[in-house]
């Protein structure tokens, strides 16, 4: 053999031994990387030297280790031992301690980690934006407390500060520089300001040690705080999926600073915040309760005792100040304190300088929140915390004397005048008023300028500086306003319940529903038997409407039989209905004005979807999403993407000439009247027929009638079942305008009549069957004597069957001045992926690069990769990309991709997730439209005096511009109305000087900032 060659084998085997030793260690490394990761015990940043534990409670020790390992916490005379699971995360409780310490825990495994100087006491939450962050080196704070930083040393009272953090945790806080830390002067500059003079006050009270851990993250808004769970009654938050993160997206604070907590136990939780949510302000009284049950939810403690600040004053001085959103933002506060186990405190009086967005004036709050903690917490019920409020009104003459409750032994005033009551006839105008005490809980009201009044305010404004009404504890009375807004009707997600029937009902019973009138509707939720098991699922109307986010699907012009009928996708899973959202007046054609809304089985709903043309009838969904179908009594049929807002594509149009939509075996049904050719449109008949070929989305659709099926009824609603238990559907069901449940049978390709029976003023049919028999299921309305019913007719041996005396039994009917519309069964299962992952989201959104897509997982198993699909018309869908996966992932993995080449107009995507071994399996599909890039809040300096602002919005509404200082002060205050697109805006701010602004405004319902700088010189 040649040297060379012999030489060139030696070599080749020699890195063919290397090449399999390498792979060898490869994969023993793989086989051992999560025994490497998790090797030796190790504990979370909170559990560490110095900590305070909470006292009287059974108490969670917690960490990681290798799996397997035996993890023993050794503490205060306790043992306890726990063996690492699968997940390698162990958990070990502690019985109940009493207050003492320090202590020494011990925390052993393959190693041994010791804690010293640990204290059991009382632990407190304290969360919210930046008034109860602000620390002791903020602004003027240091030397006006000067005194209580010299003297604060105790080590009985300690906080933990959360770093501020955007990226979502379950196991651990983000990196912190300090840990636990005791008071002392060298350490106040990082202890929140409040947190500490509450803790001060009660420690001095109770000589228990107190510990605060401290998660502040200034200038967020309350939906950043709340569970993507807390937020299943607000739809436009649950459903959106910001395309990049940011501290203002929905849950984004909750993942990343309250979810590392959830372990801990606390005494109770301390809350300041609101500041960031004046703009949508009416709102907060739905998002704050649903905070502080989210809290309690996630901390798994219903009666977790929750202490709020009411605003401060702040802003610029008017008086008399007609509206003040920061004043409906403490109203709105105020209004929560009906809930258990919750404190509020006044602080309107605290801001020194009155302007100041953050007062540093923060020990009066401080105490007030101890004084509520040892009434509401400690059982002290002799201390006072609750401020004077609002109890009644009534008219005297030209004078209106107001009632007020928690006033002590009497009202007080500081000062020689009252100040801050405003006065109003019929016409709401507010005029500075003459109020006197006239009684231990009343005060006069009068104005010489309202001779008839009607309605009277106190501390109605942003600043009401000079407000000095107390009771006998000399705590100030809070603002309020006798003339209340209109109440909202806000959505509170039920789940359905399997096998139940839906019902969606028009009118709450006070008064009939009537033609030109705005009518509630209702989902009302029955058993099969006509039994109500939920008859309060209102939707939204449109004084819940969160920043035009959540339409308020209320019904403009009605005509009876036609809107809100019931459709229930072929996999259960979704359920959908049309509804006219419009006020009475305004055109039937209004942009966006016909809310299709979905419905999953936890009751969540959505309502991003919406169309322009005609009276709405019915909407039906498929079974992924990816298809829309909307059915107007005066344009017709459409295909409407998921989520879109009045981007209709009619398939077939004819003015009142459709009446229901199904889609079936991936092919969509249409129902049909009769319409005269038009000059817009061709004649339609009485009809049962396929639209075009599967689920079309573009083009003038051709119907082709079902062999068999009548031509001389109109089916108002119809459905398909099958005799054989598949989705062989060989068995037709529909009811007609001329009051007949009429039956069909497939017979050779052919359907064939099987009978009839009479159902007195049909509107609506659901059915399913049950062995060999057909159930079946309808609602009635008789438009003369507004009589309703929801009916049930059983055809047993259906197969077979001819229907002809079947009885319809009445099993359920309709409150006075209410009616039933469509019917359904109750949506079954949500979970629309059908990925070997866990895919919690998937969705996507254009900037200004192209289109984002944003998709998480909880759990991958044998995961690969992710293919990226698109398509133009949501049905070729060809390949653009891929991402690679994490494999085998027990916890939260998010990922996303760019199309920097969007194509103009709708773009479909949908995800395919491939396995290691070359299965895949595609995920739901999502619409963006790329005609509007989103997200664009800009503003530019054109000239000394003049602002251009560059802003896209999604809906026509009217919003407020603000900018303000870097001192918080309120510099322009202005209202402009954002169209549907780009818009651009020219404001003149005047005098102001050269410096660093924020200009906020609200578009969509999000709360939009930027930051700038103006030149004087420019």
């Amino acid at each position: 053999m040649h040297k060379l060659t012999y030489m060139f084998k030696q070599k080749f085997k020699h890195q063919l031994y290397l090449g399999f030793f390498a792979k060898t260690l490869l994969f023993i490394s793989c086989c051992l990387l999560p025994q490497l990761m998790f090797g030796i015990v190790k504990l979370p940043k909170l559990v560490g030297d110095n900590m305070v534990l909470q006292r009287n409670v059974n108490l969670p020790i917690w960490g990681t280790a290798a799996v397997g390992e035996n993890v023993t916490v050794t503490f205060n005379g306790q043992t306890h031992s726990t063996v690492t699971p699968a997940s390698g995360k162990w958990r070990i409780t502690l019985t109940p301690l009493t207050a003492g310490g320090p202590f020494t825990m011990s925390v052993q495994g393959s190693n041994t980690i010791t804690l010293t100087n640990v204290l059991i006491g009382d632990v407190y939450l304290a969360s919210g934006q930046s008034n109860m962050e602000l620390e002791f080196d903020y602004g003027t704070a240091s030397s006006f407390y000067a005194d209580e930083i010299a003297t604060s040393s105790n080590s009985n009272i300690r906080q933990f500060k959360v770093s501020k953090s955007v990226i979502a945790a379950t196991d651990d806080v983000s990196a912190t520089p300090y840990g636990w830390q005791s008071a002392a002067p060298a350490n106040m500059r990082h202890f929140s300001m409040v947190a500490y003079f509450f803790a001060r006050d009660l420690y001095s009270k109770y000589g228990v040690p107190i510990g605060i851990i401290n998660s502040t993250y200034g200038g967020t808004i309350i939906e950043a705080w709340i569970s993507h769970e807390g937020l299943i009654n607000f739809p436009d938050l649950y459903n959106q999926s910001p395309p990049s993160i940011a501290d203002t997206n929905p849950s984004i604070l909750h993942n990343a600073m309250i979810s590392p907590l959830l372990n801990c136990k606390f005494k109770g939780v301390l809350w300041y915040q609101g500041e960031s949510n004046v703009s949508n302000a009416f709102e907060y009284r739905n998002l704050f309760p649903a905070l502080i049950e989210d809290f309690r939810t996630k901390f798994n403690e219903p009666n977790l005792p929750f202490l709020y600040v009411q605003l401060a004053n702040y802003s610029g001085v008017t008086e008399p100040q007609q509206t003040s959103q920061i004043a409906e933002l403490r109203e709105a506060q105020a209004l929560a304190q009906t809930i258990g186990n919750t404190a509020m405190v006044v602080s309107h009086e605290t801001g020194l300088s009155g302007v100041d967005i953050h007062p540093i004036w923060k020990l009066p709050i401080a105490l007030r929140l101890s004084a509520a903690a040892q009434n509401r917490i400690y059982g002290e019920t002799n201390i006072a915390y609750v401020s004077p409020s609002y109890q009644s009104s009534v008219v005297s003459g030209n004078k209106m004397i107001v009632t007020f409750k928690n006033v002590g032994t009497g009202l007080n005033k500081v000062g020689s005048v009252l100040n801050q009551f405003t006065i109003a006839g019929a016409d709401k105008v507010y005029k500075t008023a003459t109020a006197t005490i006239i009684g231990t809980n009343t005060v006069e009201v009068s104005a010489a300028t309202v001779a008839s009044p009607m309605y009277v305010r106190y501390a109605w404004a942003d600043n009401p500086r000079n407000a000095n009404l107390y009771n006998s504890f000399y705590l100030p009375a809070e603002s309020f306003r006798s003339d209340q807004p209109s109440e909202s009707v806000s959505y509170t997600a039920m789940p359905f319940t399997n096998g139940n029937l839906v019902v969606t009902r028009y009118g709450d019973g006070n008064a009939l529903p009537a033609t030109d009138t705005t009518v509630p509707i209702f989902l009302d939720e029955y058993s099969s038997a006509g039994a109500k098991r939920n008859v309060n699922r209102p939707m939204p109307n449109i004084a819940g409407n969160y920043g035009a986010g959540i339409s308020n699907l209320i019904s403009g012009r009605h005509s009876f039989g036609v809107e809100a009928l019931l459709s229930l996708s072929e996999n259960k899973k979704f359920l959908a209905f049309a509804a006219n959202n419009m006020t009475v007046g305004l055109p039937v054609n209004a942009v966006g004005s016909k809310t299709i809304a979905v419905l999953a089985a936890d009751g969540a709903l959505n309502t991003n979807t919406t169309a322009n043309w005609g009276v709405a009838r019915m909407a039906t969904v498929s079974n992924d999403l990816s298809r829309v179908y909307y059915i107007s009594q005066t344009q017709g049929l459409s295909f409407v993407p998921y989520q879109s807002t009045g981007a209709n594509v009619v398939l077939a149009a004819g003015e009142n000439g459709y009446r229901s939509a199904a889609i079936y075996n991936g092919q969509l049904y249409v129902s049909t009247g009769t319409s005269p050719t038009t000059q817009n449109y061709a004649e339609v008949t009485r009809q049962v027929s396929t639209v075009g070929a599967g689920m079309p989305t573009a083009n003038t659709q051709t119907l082709m009638p079902l062999p068999g099926l009548p031509t001389n009824e109109i089916v108002r609603q119809f459905i398909f079942l099958s005799t054989t238990g598949n989705n062989n559907y060989d068995l037709f069901y529909g009811v007609t305008e001329s009051n007949k449940l009429i039956k069909y049978k497939l017979v050779s390709g052919t359907w064939v009549a099987k009978g009839s029976v009479t159902v007195g003023s049909v509107v609506s049919l659901t059915g399913k069957m049950d062995g060999a028999n057909a159930i079946l299921y309808s609602t009635t309305l008789n438009s003369s004597n507004f009589a309703s019913t929801l009916v049930k007719i059983e055809d047993p041996a259906a197969s077979n069957s001819t229907l002809s005396t079947n009885v319809v039994n009445v099993i359920a009917t309709a409150a006075t001045n209410t009616y039933f519309k469509g019917v359904a069964f109750a949506p079954e299962n949500s979970d629309i992926s059908t990925l070997p992952v866990e895919l919690n989201n998937f969705e996507g959104a254009m900037n200004m690069q192209g289109v984002k897509l944003n998709w998480e997982t909880s759990q991958e198993r044998n995961a690969a990769y992710f293919e990226v699909w698109r398509a133009d018309d949501g049905v070729a869908f060809r390949n653009i990309g891929s991402v690679k996966a994490a494999g085998n992932s027990d916890i939260k993995k998010t990922y996303s991709f760019t199309d920097f080449n969007p194509a103009q107009g709708i773009n479909y995507y949908q995800l395919k997730q491939v396995d290691l071994d070359g299965k895949s399996a595609p995920s739901k599909i999502v619409a963006v439209n790329s005609g509007l890039v989103s997200n664009i809040f800009k503003v530019a300096q054109t000239s000394a005096t003049n602002l251009t602002l560059t802003i896209t919005a999604v809906r026509h509404s009217l919003t407020n511009l603000t900018i303000t200082n870097m001192m918080g002060q309120k510099v322009y205050d202005g209202k402009v109305v954002l169209n549907n697109g780009l818009n651009s805006l020219q404001i003149t701010p005047i005098n102001l000087l050269t410096g660093i602004y924020i200009l906020q405004a609200v578009v969509d319902g999000k709360n939009n900032n930027i930051k700038f700088y103006l030149n004087q010189q420019f």
